[in-house]
């Protein structure tokens, strides 16, 4: 690509090589270096607000999502109107100075600060084939992440173990044995004897030995 070096305003091809934020342009007859400066992709590109993915004028839908031409400006406003207004006024300044890695810092804050990671996402995917874009994206992948990790607890088990009921049964069953042992323990009196509430059992006669004395009572 033949171009005009602004240093000895010769008409040449120049080298080119990209950096930061442009292109770098290096005139071979003076060896001058000239930085042409490249915008980055508007933010309001012909893109589905849901996703991100670019789309035709003509398209009726979304390739990707499947959101219809028609609801994309409804989706859109709703889905900026739930932003917090400290993550728009980030992402504004991030897009006024796009190769300054803090004002993505800045950004990336906030955005975690009000968990709006999928409405960033969003607006950084719109700029595809962008390596700011691209690096900001896996940041808040992780971020997102980790996020989901920390507020992560561990559900208790509730699943009934499988002799759980049979358990519950045989326990009721030992304690309605004992409780009846008790019963009987306390009605019949620790030895089984008869309750002394009843009828007496009958003397029995001792026999007579020889020489021992006969009283009246026993002769009758």
């Amino acid at each position: 690509m033949r171009i005009e070096c602004e240093s000895c305003h010769e008409l040449v091809t120049a080298s080119f090589a990209l950096e930061a934020g442009g292109v770098r342009a290096t005139c071979p007859a003076c060896h001058h270096a000239m930085a042409v400066p490249v915008a980055p992709a508007a933010a309001d590109a012909p893109a589905c607000p849901k996703c991100g993915a670019p789309r035709g004028d003509d398209a009726a839908a979304c390739p990707d999502g499947g959101l219809g031409a028609s609801r994309m400006a409804s989706y859109r406003d709703a889905r900026d109107a739930a932003v917090p207004e400290p993550v728009h006024a980030a992402w504004q300044r991030a897009a006024e100075a796009w190769s300054d890695p803090t004002r993505h810092d800045e950004l990336l804050q906030q955005v975690a600060a009000h968990s709006c990671y999928a409405w960033a996402a969003a607006r950084y995917r719109a700029r595809r084939r962008d390596p700011v874009a691209e690096r900001q994206l896996d940041r808040l992948r992780r971020a997102a992440e980790a996020t989901l990790l920390a507020g992560a607890t561990v559900r208790p088990d509730t699943t009934a173990g499988p002799y759980r009921a049979t358990l519950g049964v045989l326990a009721i069953l030992i304690a309605a044995i004992v409780i009846g042992v008790v019963y009987a323990t306390l009605i019949r009196g620790p030895s089984g004897a008869v309750d002394p509430a009843g009828p007496s059992a009958p003397v029995p006669v001792q026999p007579l030995t020889p020489g021992h004395p006969v009283s009246p009572s026993t002769v009758r």
